[in-house]
């Protein structure tokens, strides 16, 4: 399994980098044998898109195989012409089986520095990614809390952004207010509805909406429950993200709240700081009880892989 956290916060010890760090962490501890990446704007290098349509004529010329005069194969698959971290940031995305994004709210929406790596997502537009088989995406929604104007338009721009770019949004947690400003968890996150898009319709159980004629056929009884796409573990309509253990550290949700800090306790994740993208060591160590980074799903391992740290900012990681 290949997972990628993308953080759009443009600060690099916030709550956000804070959240992201522990999931990071957690994924490291609970599938220690998976690739994970994690991609922070904070230290990447990325110009917003320009709406040249210059990626539609490099998309097609990558599909013909061919290169113009004075391009190579690589220049002429590329698939933006601006040359900035991007390039990466597409190479992972293409490799990732499972996508978290962690961001917070501003204004309602996104920040500009996510805004900007959402619009670079236009070059998938032009292929068949929009088309395939989507692969599971998460948000994560950080802020202090007080804007009585939620963050619909968030949740929008990063459904319509990723379902480009061939994933399908699945869960949204909703982390507002729950999470101090020193990067404490104070309370469980909330799973927070998707609204049914054009040809759905809302789920039974409160997740993820589900075409029409596959919600027709279920409730008629002619296919099983699981074909919605959603396991058991993830029926219910509000489960926390995260829980905290005793220790203080987290567990799945569904176990018991902690002994020693009241019914929500406190966990903080250490910061991000100034990294930029990185990915964990490979085959080392034990499951342990941190929890996955909220998509709800386990996938296969990949084993071998190199060891310690990636490079810092913006690179690629093994």
């Amino acid at each position: 399994m290949n997972r990628l956290i993308i953080v759009g916060s443009p600060r690099t010890d916030g709550r956000s980098a804070h959240l992201a760090d522990l999931l990071f962490e957690s994924c490291i501890d609970e599938c220690p044998d998976d690739e994970l990446a994690l991609a922070p704007v904070s230290t990447l290098a990325i110009e917003p898109c320009q709406g040249c349509d210059a990626c539609k004529a490099l998309a097609a010329c990558a599909a013909s195989g061919g290169a113009s005069d004075g391009e190579t194969a690589e220049e002429a698959c590329r698939r933006c012409v601006i040359d900035d971290d991007m390039a990466e940031v597409y190479e992972l995305i293409d490799a990732a089986d499972e996508l978290v994004v962690v961001s917070p709210v501003y204004f309602a929406g996104a920040p500009a520095q996510l805004k900007a790596l959402l619009d670079r997502l236009q070059p998938y537009f032009w292929t068949d990614a929009r088309h395939g088989r989507k692969r599971p995406a998460t948000l994560h929604v950080v802020g202090e809390g007080g804007d009585p104007h939620g963050f619909e338009p968030l949740v929008g721009v990063v459904r319509s952004s990723l379902s480009c770019a061939g994933f399908a949004l699945e869960r949204v947690l909703d982390w507002v207010g729950r999470i101090d400003e020193d990067g404490e968890i104070t309370a469980e996150a909330v799973e927070h509805a998707l609204a049914p898009l054009p040809g759905q319709r809302a789920s039974s159980d409160g997740g993820a909406p589900v075409p029409d004629d596959a919600a027709k056929e279920a409730a008629s009884g002619s296919v099983p429950a699981s074909a919605s796409g959603r396991n058991a573990s993830s029926a219910a309509p509000s489960r926390p993200a995260l829980r905290l253990s005793p220790e203080g550290g987290p567990v799945q949700g569904g176990g018991k709240a902690p002994a020693n800090g009241g019914a929500h306790g406190k966990q903080r994740a250490s910061g991000t700081g100034a990294q930029g993208p990185r990915k964990p060591r490979q085959g080392s160590g034990q499951q342990g009880n941190r929890p996955s980074q909220g998509s709800g799903k386990q996938g296969g391992k990949r084993g071998g892989g190199q060891g310690g740290r990636p490079k810092q900012g913006g690179k690629r990681r093994g």
